[in-house]
C-alpha cells in the first residue's frame, strides 16, 4: 500500500523502534523500574485505559509503569457517542505525560454486534440512533459491522476533533471489519447496499439471488467474489478518507479472529499501518484448553504473513475483565512471542481487570521482554507447515487444523503448498485442493476426517492430540537432523536454526519435564512450569 502520510507513519515507526520501552522487575515500586530499564526494546506494552480506572484506583499508575506498561489508550468515540469528549481526553493524555506514559485514543468506528464494551452497562453498546443497523444475507438486522455514507461523515469529523487536540496515533477498534461474527461472510445487504453493488458491476436481479445462494452455501461463485471484492473496496475507502482528513494522525486497525477479506479485510492493503492481529480467547474457558491456545496462536501466525512486527499489535484481552484469569492472561504474553508481535496490548472493555493481576503479569511481562530480544526477526523453521489458503480466506468457517502446533515438533509458516514436510489444511482449503483452485505438489497434506476428503495426497487425521501423537511417532524416523520434543506431552516448539535457538511454551496447567532429541542424540531436558514458557540458546546443537 502507497503510503498516505508518510511524515506520521515514519515518526510512529521510528517511535516504536527507538524509544525507550520500560521493562520493569517483577516488583511493583516505581524505583525499581528505572533501576532495569532497557533502552531500544524490541517489546513494548499498552494497555486500553480509561481515566475512571486510576481515578479510582491512583497506585495503578505506578503498578502500570512498574510493570513495564509504556503507552496507554483512552476510549473516545464509541459507535457515534462520545464516551470522552476530546478536550477531556486531553486532559487526562496530559496527565499520562506527566507520569512518564504515552497517551493516544481508540474509536469504535462501526459499531459491535453486540456488547463488547461494559457487560454491566448495555447503553454503551448502543450505536449512534441515526446510523443505520446492518442487515444480513438472510434479512435479520443487526448493530454494527456496516458502513453507511453517515457512519463516515461523523468519524470524519470525530477525527478532526481528536487531531485538534493533538493526538498522532489512533486505533480503529473492537473491530474494523464488516462481518458480524468469525467465519460469517460479512457485507451489509440491505436495499441501498444491494442497489450500489449491482450498479458496480452491472448486475441483474437474478444474479443478487445467485449472491444470496452462494453466501448461504459458500459456494465461491464469480458474484460472490465480487462481492467480496467489494466490501473490501468500501472498508478500504473509508480508511483512506479517514486518514486523508487528518494526515497528522496515523491510523492502524483491529481486526477480529481470523479477520480477512470474506470480513472486507483485504490483508494487503493494511501492510504498513498499525495492525491488531486477531485473537478470541477471552475467558479461561476458551483460552484453558490446549485447543484454544493453539487456535489462537494460528490466527496471530496467520496475520503476520502480512505486517512488520514493527506495526504489529496483540489483542491480549479478557471480557469480562475478569473472564481471563491472571495466570492465563500472563500466558497469552506467548502468542505475541511466537509470532514475534512487538506490541501487546492488554483490553478488557471500559472496565480494567483486577489490580491483583499486576502481581502476575509484571515478571511475565519482563520474562516475555528479555526472551523476545533473542528471537526477533528470527523465523520459525520446520517440517510441520501452517497455511491458511484463500479458500479459508474468501469462504471459510474459520476453523483451523491447529492442534499440530501443540505436536512438539518444530513447524513454520508458509504462503503456498510446497512438497517438503506436512501441510496441514482446512477443510475449506482441502476441498479447493480436490476441486483443483489449488495445487498439490506432493502427497503430504494432513486433513480432518471429518472433511470426507478422498485421494492419496491426503493424510486423514481426526484433530485430537491422540491421532496428531500418532502421527508424530509414524514421521520422527524422517526427521533426521531436525529436534523435535520427545514424547506425547502437548507442547509448542519453535526452532530458529539462524539463531541457534528453540522456544518450547508448556501448555499444560502442570509443571512438565520435557526432553529434546536430533536424531538419536538427547540435545536438552528442561522443566517447565505450567503455562511457562522456557528459551533454550545452545548455537551448536540448534544450528
Amino acid at each position: 500500500m502507497k503510503c498516505l502520510n508518510p511524515i506520521a507513519r515514519r515518526k510512529f515507526i521510528n517511535q516504536l523502534m527507538a524509544s525507550s520501552a520500560v521493562i520493569g522487575g517483577s516488583g511493583l515500586m516505581a524505583n525499581q523500574l528505572f533501576a532495569t530499564e532497557k533502552k531500544n526494546s524490541v517489546r513494548r506494552f499498552h494497555i486500553s485505559m480509561q481515566a475512571e480506572a486510576w481515578q479510582n484506583n491512583p497506585e495503578l499508575i505506578d503498578i502500570m509503569k512498574s510493570a513495564g506498561i509504556t503507552d496507554v489508550w483512552m476510549a473516545s468515540y464509541l459507535q457515534g457517542k462520545w464516551y470522552h469528549t476530546p478536550k477531556e481526553l486531553r486532559k487526562s493524555a496530559d496527565f499520562l505525560i506527566s507520569k512518564g506514559f504515552n497517551p493516544h485514543v481508540l474509536t469504535v468506528p462501526l459499531g459491535h454486534p453486540g456488547n463488547a464494551i461494559d457487560p454491566s452497562d448495555a447503553s454503551l453498546s448502543e450505536k449512534k440512533q441515526s446510523w443505520k443497523n446492518a442487515c444480513n444475507y438472510d434479512g435479520s438486522l443487526f448493530s454494527g459491522t456496516s458502513i453507511h455514507a453517515q457512519i463516515v461523515e461523523d468519524n470524519i469529523e470525530a477525527h478532526k476533533q481528536l487531531a485538534a487536540e493533538g493526538f498522532d496515533v489512533l486505533f480503529l477498534d473492537d473491530d474494523f471489519r464488516l462481518a458480524r461474527t468469525p467465519g460469517s461472510i460479512g457485507g451489509c445487504f440491505c436495499n441501498d447496499c444491494k442497489k450500489e453493488f449491482l450498479q458496480k458491476y452491472n448486475y441483474s436481479s437474478d444474479q443478487w439471488n445467485e449472491l444470496i445462494d452462494s453466501v448461504e452455501s459458500r459456494n465461491l461463485t464469480k458474484v460472490l467474489r465480487s462481492w467480496i471484492e467489494h466490501i473490501c473496496d468500501i472498508e478500504y475507502d473509508m480508511f483512506v478518507k479517514l486518514q486523508k482528513a487528518t494526515p497528522q494522525m496515523e491510523i492502524g486497525i483491529m481486526v477480529m479472529y481470523f479477520g480477512a477479506e470474506k470480513a472486507g479485510i483485504a490483508l494487503d492493503k493494511y501492510r504498513d499501518v498499525p495492525f491488531r492481529v486477531g485473537e478470541m480467547m477471552f475467558s479461561d474457558k476458551d483460552f484453558g484448553t490446549i485447543k484454544g491456545k493453539t487456535d489462537e496462536l494460528y490466527s496471530a501466525l496467520f496475520h503476520m504473513r502480512f505486517i512488520k512486527p514493527e506495526l504489529a499489535y496483540s489483542e491480549s484481552t479478557a471480557y469480562p475483565q475478569d473472564a481471563l484469569s491472571a495466570k492465563n492472561m500472563a500466558a497469552k504474553l506467548c502468542v505475541s512471542l511466537f509470532t514475534d508481535v512487538r506490541n501487546t496490548m492488554f483490553m478488557s472493555g471500559i472496565q480494567p481487570f483486577p489490580v491483583p493481576y499486576w502481581k502476575t503479569l509484571a515478571p511475565a511481562m519482563k520474562k516475555s521482554a528479555d526472551i523476545h530480544e533473542e528471537i526477533a526477526g528470527f523465523k520459525p523453521v520446520g517440517p510441520f507447515k501452517h497455511f491458511w489458503g484463500w479458500e479459508s480466506r474468501l469462504v471459510g468457517k474459520d476453523k483451523p487444523f491447529s492442534l499440530f502446533l501443540a505436536s512438539g515438533i518444530p513447524f513454520e509458516v508458509v504462503d503456498g503448498l510446497s512438497e517438503d514436510g506436512w501441510i496441514f489444511l482446512s477443510n475449506e482449503d482441502a476441498r479447493a485442493v480436490v476441486e483443483g483452485r489449488e495445487a498439490s505438489r506432493g502427497k503430504n497434506l494432513v486433513v480432518r476426517k471429518e472433511a470426507k476428503i478422498e485421494g492419496n495426497d491426503f493424510i486423514r487425521l481426526d484433530e485430537t492430540m491422540e491421532d496428531v501423537f500418532a502421527f508424530k511417532k509414524r514421521i520422527i524416523p524422517t526427521l533426521k537432523d531436525i529436534p523435535y520434543v520427545e514424547g506425547n506431552v502437548p507442547v509448542i516448539f519453535s526452532w530458529y536454526p539462524d539463531a541457534g535457538k528453540a522456544l518450547l511454551w508448556n501448555v499444560n496447567e502442570e509443571r512438565k519435564n520435557y526432553t529434546i532429541r536430533r536424531g538419536d542424540k538427547i540435545v536438552h531436558s528442561v522443566s517447565v512450569g505450567g503455562l511457562d514458557v522456557v528459551l533454550i540458546s545452545k548455537r551448536k546443537l540448534f544450528q
